[in-house]
C-alpha cells in the first residue's frame, strides 16, 4: 500500500499537461494550424492552376497561329495557282510606254487614185469614234487592242514586228440597221480628216469607203452562233489599221501568242482629260508649255490608269511565256477557220517552233491542213486566200514571201492525209508557180541569176531555192526551174 500511495502520490504532485495547456488554447492552436496549412495548400494550388491556364493558353495561342500560319501558306498556295491560271493581268510601266507609243503615232491611210493619205493617230481616231458612237446612241461595251500589236507591248523580245494594228469593239449587231450606222460613222470620221488636211468638202461616206477601206466583211454563222464584222483601212506598207465588230465570236484567237486583248478605254479616258486640261490652258493662256507637256514628257496633270489585260487562250503566264520563248502553242485547231495553216507557217519562217502541250506537232499539222482544205476546197480559192495573205503580211517583201512559200509547200506535203494525190498535187503545183515567180522577181532585181546554180544570194544573207515535187511524194533535188514563155519573150524584148 505504501508503494502504491507515494506513486499516487508522487503522480498527484506533478503538474499534468492538461492543466499546463487550456482547451481553449490546444483549440486555437489546431484551428490556426490548419487555416495556416489550408491557406499553404489553397495558394500553392492557385498557382498551380494559374500556371497551368496559361501554358494551356500559350499552347492555344501556339496552335491557333500555326492554323493560321497553314491556312495562310494554304491561301497563298491557292492564289498563286490560281494567279497562274487566271487570263487576267494589268500592263507594266514598260509595256504602258510601248502602248503609248503604237496609240500616239501616226499611220498614214493611202486612198485610191487622187484622194490623199490620211495622217491617222489612232488615239484620237478612236476617240472620236467613240464620241460619235455615243451620239448615235450605239452602245459599245469596251475597245481592246487584238493580235500582234497588243504581243508587241507584252513581249520582251526586241526583234519582234507586227503588221495590222487590229481594234476590237464589242456591241451590239443583233439588227443590221446597227452595222450599216457603224460603216457610216466610221466613213464620216475618215472624212473628217480628209476636210481638215485638204480642203472644207465634204465627201459621202460611200466614196470615203470606195476610196480608203480596204476590205468589208460581215459574217453570221448560225450553227457557231458567230455575229462580227470588219472593217480594215488600207495601208500601201501592210498596216493597216483594222476595226472589228464583235457581237459574239466563238474563236477569237488561233494561237497563244496572239490571244492577248488590251482594254484601252481607261487610256482613251486618259488621254480625253489632258485634251480638256490642254483647252483650258490655252483658253487662260496661262501655264502654257509648262505644266502641260508632251507624251514623252511625261508630266501630266493625270495619272495613267491602271490597264488591264485579258488572255483568251486561258493562262495569260503560260501564254506569255509562249511568247517570250517563240513556242507554238493551240488548242483545238481544227476549231480555227483554215485550220490556222498559214500563221502556223509564219511564225515558222519567224522562228517559231512547236511545242508539244498535250498534242504532238505532226497531229497538229494533219489537223491544220485537213481544217484547210475543209474551208478551201478549190484551187482558184487557195489561190486567191495564198495572194491576199502575203500581200497583207509581208508588203513588198518578196524574198520573205519566197521563204514563206517554201515552208507552207513542206507542211502540206508531209502533213495532208485527207486528199487524193492529184488533188494534193494541185495545191503544191500552184505553190510552187507562185515561189518561182517571186524568184525570178529576186534574180531580175539583184541581176545575180545563174543557169548552172540553183542558189542566189539576196542581202540580209537570205538563201533562196526552189522546191520541186513529183507524184510520188518524193522531194528531189533543188534545181533552177525554166523560165516561162511569157518571161522569155519579154528578155527578147
Amino acid at each position: 500500500m505504501n508503494s502504491t500511495d507515494e506513486s499516487y502520490s508522487m503522480t498527484c504532485s506533478l503538474p499534468s499537461s492538461l492543466e499546463q495547456t487550456p482547451l481553449s488554447s490546444l483549440s486555437a492552436a489546431s484551428s490556426y494550424s490548419s487555416l495556416v496549412n489550408c491557406d499553404e495548400t489553397i495558394s500553392i494550388n492557385h498557382e498551380q492552376s494559374s500556371q497551368q491556364q496559361q501554358q494551356q493558353h500559350l499552347e492555344r495561342k501556339i496552335k491557333k497561329n500555326d492554323t493560321k500560319s497553314d491556312t495562310n501558306t494554304k491561301y497563298t498556295n491557292v492564289y498563286n495557282n490560281i494567279n497562274k491560271r487566271s487570263p487576267h493581268s494589268t500592263l507594266i510601266h514598260r509595256h504602258v510606254n510601248k502602248l503609248c507609243s503604237i496609240l500616239e503615232d501616226s499611220v498614214e491611210i493611202h486612198g485610191q487614185g487622187n484622194f490623199p493619205a490620211l495622217n491617222i493617230v489612232p488615239k484620237d481616231f478612236l476617240i472620236e469614234l467613240r464620241r460619235a458612237f455615243h451620239v448615235n446612241h450605239i452602245d459599245i461595251k469596251d475597245i481592246r487592242l487584238n493580235g500582234g500589236a497588243a504581243s508587241y507591248v507584252l513581249t520582251n523580245d526586241k526583234l519582234f514586228s507586227y503588221t495590222d494594228i487590229d481594234f476590237v469593239f464589242r456591241c451590239d449587231l443583233s439588227s443590221e440597221s446597227t452595222w450599216t450606222q457603224i460603216k457610216t460613222i466610221v466613213c464620216e470620221c475618215l472624212s473628217q480628216q480628209i476636210s481638215s488636211t485638204s480642203s472644207q468638202l465634204t465627201v459621202s461616206p460611200i466614196i470615203i469607203q470606195a476610196a480608203y477601206v480596204k476590205k468589208i466583211v460581215r459574217v453570221i454563222n448560225p450553227s457557231n452562233n458567230d455575229s462580227w464584222a470588219l472593217i480594215s483601212l488600207y495601208n500601201i506598207n501592210g498596216q493597216n489599221i483594222e476595226l472589228k465588230f464583235v457581237d459574239r465570236l466563238k474563236r477569237q484567237f488561233q494561237f497563244s501568242v496572239d490571244s492577248f486583248q488590251i482594254l484601252i478605254d481607261p487610256l482613251l479616258d486618259y488621254y480625253e482629260r489632258i485634251s480638256k486640261y490642254q483647252q483650258l490652258m490655252n483658253k487662260k493662256q496661262q501655264y502654257y508649255h509648262h505644266e502641260y507637256r508632251s507624251a514623252k514628257n511625261k508630266n501630266y496633270s493625270y495619272r495613267i490608269p491602271i490597264i488591264s489585260v485579258e488572255c483568251l487562250y486561258g493562262s495569260f503566264d503560260a501564254a506569255l511565256t509562249h511568247l517570250n520563248r517563240r513556242q507554238i502553242v493551240t488548242t483545238s485547231p481544227e476549231g480555227i477557220h483554215g485550220g490556222g495553216l498559214l500563221k502556223y507557217c509564219l511564225l515558222l519562217t519567224r522562228g517559231y517552233r512547236p511545242y508539244d502541250n498535250g498534242i504532238s506537232s505532226w497531229q497538229l499539222e494533219k489537223l491544220m491542213c485537213s481544217r484547210f482544205f475543209i474551208d478551201f476546197v478549190d484551187v482558184n480559192e487557195q489561190e486567191y486566200k495564198l495572194i491576199s495573205y502575203l500581200s497583207s503580211h509581208f508588203a513588198n517583201d518578196d524574198s520573205a514571201k519566197y521563204r514563206y512559200l517554201l515552208q507552207l509547200s513542206t507542211i502540206i506535203e508531209r502533213s495532208t492525209v485527207c486528199l487524193m494525190a492529184h488533188e494534193r498535187n494541185l495545191t503544191l503545183t500552184l505553190i510552187s508557180q507562185l515561189a518561182t515567180d517571186y524568184y525570178y522577181r529576186l534574180c531580175d532585181e539583184y541581176n545575180t541569176y545563174n543557169v548552172t546554180t540553183a542558189e542566189v544570194t539576196v542581202p540580209n544573207s537570205i538563201t533562196i531555192d526552189v522546191i520541186y515535187h513529183n507524184e510520188f511524194d518524193e522531194w528531189k533535188s533543188l534545181y533552177t526551174p525554166l523560165k516561162s514563155q511569157s518571161q522569155l519573150q519579154q528578155e527578147e524584148n
